[in-house]
């Protein structure tokens, strides 16, 4: 009897786990529908090129290259969370200026860590359950990170592989924010050490900088090995 009782509670807490993840997959992806709106609304056509001009330039990517899908989706992350406008101002930063009082708290703590977030590059070392855990390349961090339903569909990575992602913390998971790029392993040491002495030498500039401000503002560059 005691044992059913156990059971019975190790049920409900699990249920209740799943329904509140669902709502916090729900906010997350509102979150990102509203910012993609906002963009789209309050940006003007000349800041538009700007912003498409500017990740060409960061990838040395072609005009023709932001037709293909891949890109495209690259790019509208790239746009909502890591471009700034002429001044300096990022649009998720701008989105919660105007709408703060609107949101609430749970919003604003999702958009806090979207805030912070960073694209970096990651190992996949090794499958478990839910996802995969993975390493960052620089700060040796491991991350169980859950695949959603689409992506388990896929199941493209492989122990040893390297991708290039954004991580964060929805609910009681961490996942993917926006779409990930698998990188060629034979290329990690060249992408290592070409951001590092980017990194160094916008440090001599100033000195206040982080790796996190810097991957922020240059982490996107990793990409030009995808090709």
């Amino acid at each position: 009897m005691q044992k059913e009782q156990s059971m019975s509670i190790l049920v409900d807490f699990l249920a209740e786990r799943h329904s509140k993840q669902r709502h916090y997959d729900g906010l997350c992806q509102k979150l990102l529908n509203d910012l993609r709106e906002h963009g789209c609304q309050t940006l003007n056509l000349r800041e538009k090129v700007r912003a498409k001009h500017l990740f060409r330039n960061r990838i040395q990517l072609s005009s023709e290259a932001l037709l293909l899908p891949f890109w495209e989706a690259q790019y509208g992350m790239w746009f909502l969370l890591e471009y700034q406008n002429i001044k300096g101002e990022r649009i998720i930063e701008k989105y919660l200026l105007e709408h703060h009082p609107k949101l609430s708290e749970e919003e604003l703590h999702l958009a806090a860590y979207w805030m912070a977030a960073y694209p970096s590059v990651y190992k996949v070392e090794e499958e478990w359950k839910e996802g995969y855990r993975l390493v960052d390349l620089w700060s040796e961090q491991t991350i169980d990170v859950t695949l959603k339903r689409d992506e388990f569909v896929r199941r493209e990575f492989i122990v040893g592989q390297y991708l290039f992602a954004r991580v964060v913390k929805v609910g009681f998971i961490h996942c993917f924010l926006g779409p990930y790029a698998l990188l060629n392993k034979e290329k990690i040491v060249d992408i290592k050490k070409s951001m590092e002495e980017s990194f160094y030498q916008s440090k001599e500039e100033n000195s206040q900088w982080s790796w996190r401000l810097f991957m922020q503002h240059h982490g996107i560059e990793v990409l030009r090995e995808f090709q």
